[in-house]
């Protein structure tokens, strides 16, 4: 209890020594506490992590991502996190997603710094390897994006398209394609880089993914939703 009184404000505990249950009770028991802007809980029913964050709000704790700041790009939208998840429901895709808008990728600038590497240069072209390096300004990356591009214009989805670094944060507005990028984006930071791709290389990906979900959809019998996502890329 110590350790906890601790990290509380003073002026706080001096409130809470002067509460007098006689006097300051209107006899109502607390039944809800907002665990967000527009979100009552049942106290019952609230969660250890949803208090966490109740007791950080109220202290001021609660960090504020910079993402334009962080990812060196403008007029990030936040939204872009909801509709990424609500696409996408693989568990390691999500974090793959999480770790790309944080700037959380094993470069070689940032494994040179932890002395897992003894250079920052990228083994494919030599350049100093950064995030926006690694899946942007890399020749070889470039070429991959051209190749992803190349499949959204013969789906005829030519707004998927990624023609600027900013495109790479946005899920896109139709879940299948937002699931091939986010897979493209998993290739793209393996410790063995992706080089001299060729359109087999964007098409396999493309077909592993319906064959995972074509699967799914059967087993959980919702082929007719499969069919829906995936229809602007069956004649692949």
């Amino acid at each position: 209890m110590e350790i906890i009184l601790k990290y509380i404000p003073k002026n706080l505990i001096k409130i809470a020594k002067c509460f007098n249950e006689n006097i300051n009770s209107d006899n109502e028991k607390l039944e809800y506490i907002m665990t967000s802007p527009q979100n009552w809980t049942n106290i019952s029913e609230i969660t250890v992590k949803q208090l966490q964050f109740v007791l950080k709000t109220a202290l001021n704790k609660v960090e504020k991502l910079d993402f334009d700041n962080k990812l060196g790009i403008t007029g990030f939208d936040t939204e872009n996190v909801i509709n990424f998840r609500q696409k996408c429901k693989n568990p390691k895709l999500r974090n793959i997603y999480f770790r790309l808008i944080h700037n959380d990728f094993f470069t070689h600038s940032r494994m040179k710094r932890y002395r897992m590497t003894t250079t920052d240069k990228s083994p494919r072209c030599g350049e100093t390897e950064d995030s926006r390096h690694l899946t942007w300004e890399c020749s070889h990356s470039r070429k991959i994006w051209d190749l992803y591009n190349s499949l959204m214009a013969k789906s005829n989805m030519n707004c998927e398209k990624v023609e600027l670094y900013e495109d790479v944060f946005k899920p896109g507005k139709v879940t299948a394609s937002c699931l091939i990028k986010i897979r493209v984006i998993q290739e793209m930071i393996q410790i063995e880089r992706p080089k001299n791709w060729k359109e087999e290389n964007i098409t396999n990906i493309c077909r592993e993914l319906m064959k995972i979900e074509n699967y799914n959809a059967k087993e959980m019998n919702t082929l007719p939703k499969f069919i829906e996502k995936w229809k602007c890329f069956f004649k692949i």
